[in-house]
């Protein structure tokens, strides 16, 4: 007799996630369901950049023209919102000694034909940059990460070759304090004298001095890439800088010590004590015509595979898809973590509003970057930067 057997039956049953969740279990999952509807995970357009409000200088030790903050250090700020994510710019500075004046600093460098020489010098080392720090708060303490350290890096080196900064910007013209008959003190400076009396003064000193810049740069609520993003936000910062006006003590402009070493005598001149003054400052002239905004651009193929299916369309026949006829798409300011995450093949540019570029850069790894998606972010970039530099406002 045969033994009777009993078939279970199973039942499975599909499991739905929700629209954020799916994105962090398989974010390219979730990029082509949302780009085979026409829009991204961010519910934008592919060509839609993200709406942008800035704040300027309003953390400045200048922001109120009628009442200085003496103790705040800012000299200039920014706080930029962008969609979800906030980038807060403060840039803070200091006088440096030039150790090591080129020719062209000099009184008297030479013949004429020691000039021509030295003529062909390279126009980098004509302008400065800022030194960035970037911190992308994430609720977690401990030393700056890779990609922190990497965007600062890029900041500071696309600031010097933007030639935005003159170093003749940042050279201090010192003024002198006086004391008068009444026993107060003044203030004279080259450039508020009719005369010469002062600039004679100056040329006894043989110092010169120059500022520097530190930004600080804390990004908040990262929903994407950030350096296009740090980068406007800083380029804000910059137009509203003031630097403060610095002078020394007229007792302390000559003086000089001999020290005597085994029989020999060297003249030392003492160290000048430069002050900043509370009250004056001078706006940062800075090239306005090299200002550049930077926008980001992804690439991504379309896969027919990951599409949504159609219930109405559920029962035809299933069609051959051709690989290598793939549509390509162009993604403009690449936000959420399913873009960040999936989209490898990505531009970035500098743009200006008068049409000049000063940087491209083009990363592959994905999707195949064609001249015609160069030139439509090219174009694209020229408009955003138009628009962003529009919102500047102090």
């Amino acid at each position: 007799m045969a033994e009777s057997t009993t078939l279970e039956t199973i039942e499975i049953h599909p499991i739905t996630f929700p629209p954020e969740v799916l994105a962090r279990i398989s974010p390219e999952l979730s990029l082509q369901r949302h780009l085979s509807l026409g829009i991204r995970p961010c519910l934008r357009k592919y060509e839609e950049f993200r709406d942008v409000a800035i704040e300027n200088n309003t953390l400045s030790r200048y922001a109120d023209a009628g009442n200085i903050d003496t103790k705040n250090n800012i000299l200039g700020s920014n706080v930029l919102k962008s969609g979800k994510t906030i980038v807060i710019t403060s840039i803070t500075g200091g006088i440096i000694e030039e150790t090591s004046a080129s020719i062209k600093d000099l009184d008297d460098f030479g013949e004429e034909e020691l000039f021509e020489v030295t003529k062909e010098e390279d126009i980098i080392a004509n302008y400065a940059s800022v030194y960035p720090v970037v911190e992308v708060e994430r609720g977690r303490v401990g030393a700056c990460t890779d990609e922190e350290m990497t965007i600062s890096q890029k900041l500071h080196d696309s600031i010097l070759h933007s030639r935005i900064l003159p170093k003749k910007a940042l050279k201090v013209k010192a003024g002198v304090r006086s004391a008068n008959e009444d026993g107060t003190f003044s203030v004279l400076y080259p450039d508020e004298l009719e005369d010469d009396t002062l600039n004679e003064t100056n040329l006894k000193m043989k110092r010169k001095w120059s500022y520097v810049l530190y930004a600080k740069i804390v990004v908040l609520s990262r929903t994407g890439p950030v350096f296009d993003l740090c980068w406007n936000s800083l380029m804000y910062a910059l137009q509203s800088v003031k630097l403060p006006r610095a002078f020394i003590d007229e007792r302390a402009s000559d003086l000089r010590m001999t020290i005597r070493t085994r029989g020999r005598s060297a003249t030392i001149r003492e160290t000048y004590e430069i002050i900043c003054d509370q009250t004056k400052s001078v706006p940062l002239m800075i090239n306005a015509k090299n200002i550049a905004f930077a926008s980001n651009y992804g690439i991504v193929e379309l896969d027919p595979e990951c599409q949504l299916q159609n219930s109405d369309n559920s029962e035809e026949e299933e069609v051959d898809i051709d690989m290598d006829k793939l549509n390509t798409v162009l993604i403009a300011d690449l936000d959420t973590e399913a873009e960040e995450t999936s989209i490898h093949s990505t531009i970035s540019i500098l743009a200006a509003p008068s049409g000049n570029y000063k940087q491209l850069t083009l990363m592959g790894g994905g999707a195949k970057i064609t001249p015609e998606m160069i030139k439509r972010s090219l174009l694209l970039s020229r408009v955003r930067a138009d628009d962003l530099s529009t919102r500047f406002n102090i």
